[in-house]
């Protein structure tokens, strides 16, 4: 009997292990990874759950408070004491030679061999620093080394008179080409921003009897573009922007000083260039480098425009929107560098309006045109910053329009004033129809649309009844309010436009407060009562057919 129970016991633990290979392999297929099933199998208890949610101890508060005032101190002591003290020890070290001078001393010779010492020591200190992992005033030492070797070299050449300009220039370079070298190698982008200052600083610290503007700014050019390439290679933003914003104001400073000449324009229409070129082949963060371009691009029109011929000018821009246009071809299906496009090509058709039209009041109905159009797409294509461009080439625009007066019946300004109106009343269609509840949209805008149509027919009403006296240009403007009120009411109506019938029944209530308030002295008894009958019955059926039609 023992014998055949034990033999049964085999068979069931036989048939038991087969029973879990199976179950293991099953589990192998369907969790590859012992930690992604260990990890998903485990799940918090209701004890440690509780835990979790429980008011941490005071021992722990105090831990992470001493954690956070760790953090300050880091900062403070770290980051921030070794940038400070720096600055504050190369003054020093200014101060120190001017006195040893003064008191004899040390001669010039000595002060400038210690200087290039002191450079020297500064970059052999800071790489040890960063060797040790103290990196952040490692990289101060080696940027404190590049102002101290450069302002040696200014001393040599300009004060002492011990090295000629060309020597002096070529020094110098050698220093920012270490700086720029040393940024790359350390990644150390505080390194960068030191040496681009350094760098444009360069040509103020020579002197030279024939200074050649070509060679200045191709200097100031081809330095923006080292340190361009490079903040874009190791994704330094804000070496990117500050060597943009450099650019201009070494540039700036030139021209103000010296003169505006079509260089000054040039190097900034490579710096666009550039921009849009690292733009295009940026694949992360294109935001902050498609920002960076369409900021330029105002930029670069104002150079170009003040300091270039009007027709050099024209055809840059032309040039430009070709290029914005094959961009946006081929980066279609990119939503980012699309948008941008876009929003460059709006920008730099407003641009060529303003260049092929002299006269302000003639280009202004064509920017109207453009940036309706603009908001238009930017709607279709749900591009927000092409709605930005064009809201804002249109509000400015409407804007100019508005405080142009108008001097005759027929006039550009009068022109002006019916494309407004026209485009205002589409983009205000456009956003009805995008928006699901727009009822206090469509009522706002529609007050806004009325009192800009009275305040154009107004306008209009008044020069065509010059010649007429007073009361009958009342009974005349009072009539047109009317009639606009008619006009509207029908169109909202007939064709279920709620703009429409908001600006009908506007301008309904607001020519009852001028008959009322303004008309009523001014007119005899008849035509009052005509124009009070004729009010009151267009409001009577207009509210019997709204009526109808909302029961």
């Amino acid at each position: 009997m023992d014998y055949k129970r034990i033999e049964n016991l085999e068979k069931k633990i036989t048939v038991l292990e087969e029973e879990v290979k199976e179950l293991k392999k099953l589990l192998t297929e369907q969790y590859p990874s012992k930690t992604e099933f260990t990890g998903q199998a485990k799940k918090p208890s209701i004890h440690e759950e509780a835990v979790s949610h429980q008011p941490m101890k005071p021992t722990e508060v105090h831990e992470q408070q001493s954690k956070e005032s760790m953090n300050w101190e880091e900062q403070l002591f770290q980051v921030w004491l070794p940038r400070i003290f720096i600055f504050v020890f190369i003054v020093g070290v200014l101060w120190g030679f001017k006195a040893a001078s003064d008191y004899g001393v040390m001669s010039e010779g000595v002060k400038i061999t210690l200087g290039y010492i002191v450079g020297a020591v500064f970059v052999g200190i800071g790489h040890l620093q960063i060797v040790k992992k103290r990196s952040v005033l490692g990289q101060v030492l080696l940027g404190g080394a590049v102002p101290i070797l450069m302002l040696t070299t200014f001393a040599a050449h300009s004060l002492y008179e011990m090295i000629g300009p060309s020597f002096a220039f070529i020094l110098n370079v050698l220093w920012i080409v270490a700086g720029l070298v040393m940024t790359v190698y350390y990644r150390s982008q505080a390194l960068g921003v030191i040496s681009i200052i350094g760098g444009i600083l360069v040509p103020f610290l020579i002197e030279s009897n024939s200074p050649n503007p070509l060679v200045f700014i191709s200097y100031e050019t081809l330095l923006y573009l080292a340190f361009a390439f490079i903040a874009w290679k190791l994704n330094y933003h804000v070496l990117y922007g500050l060597a943009a914003i450099f650019l201009n104001i070494v540039l700036l400073v030139y021209g103000w000083f010296v003169e505006f000449t079509a260089l000054l324009g040039a190097a900034i229409l490579i710096q666009h260039v550039c921009l849009l070129l690292l733009l295009v082949v940026r694949k992360v963060n294109e935001f902050i480098y498609a920002s960076t371009a369409l900021a330029s691009l105002f930029i670069v029109y104002g150079w170009i425009s003040n300091t270039m011929e009007e027709t050099n000018v024209t055809v840059i821009v032309a040039g430009l929107i070709v290029v914005y246009g094959l961009c946006i071809k081929l980066y279609k299906e990119e939503k980012v560098k699309f948008d941008f496009f876009m929003s460059y090509l709006v920008i730099g058709i407003a641009f060529l309006i303003n260049q092929l039209f002299n006269k302000t009041e003639d280009a202004l109905l064509l920017y109207i045109i453009q940036g309706a159009v603009t908001c238009y797409l930017a709607h279709k294509y749900n591009n927000q910053i092409q709605k930005i461009a064009g809201y804002g080439i249109y509000t400015i625009s409407a804007a100019a329009i508005m405080g142009m007066p108008i001097e005759s019946v027929f006039s550009q300004p009068t022109l002006n004033w019916l494309g407004f109106l026209g485009t205002m009343l589409f983009l205000v269609f456009i956003q009805t129809n995008s928006m699901k509840k727009s009822t206090l949209f469509v009522a706002s805008t529609s007050i806004l649309f009325t009192v800009l149509t009275l305040s154009f027919v107004t306008q209009e009403v008044l020069l065509s009844t010059e010649a007429l006296s007073t009361n009958n240009q009342t009974l005349a403007l009072t009539f047109s309010w009317i009639l606009l009120s008619i006009i509207g009411l029908s169109i909202g109506i007939a064709r279920a436009f709620k703009a429409a019938t908001y600006i009908g029944i506007s301008l309904l209530f607001l020519t009852l407060i001028k008959l009322v308030l303004y008309d009523l002295p001014f007119i005899p008894l008849a035509i009052r009562a005509v124009l009070f009958i004729a009010l009151g019955g267009i409001g009577l059926i207009v509210s019997r057919i709204l009526h109808k039609k909302i029961t």
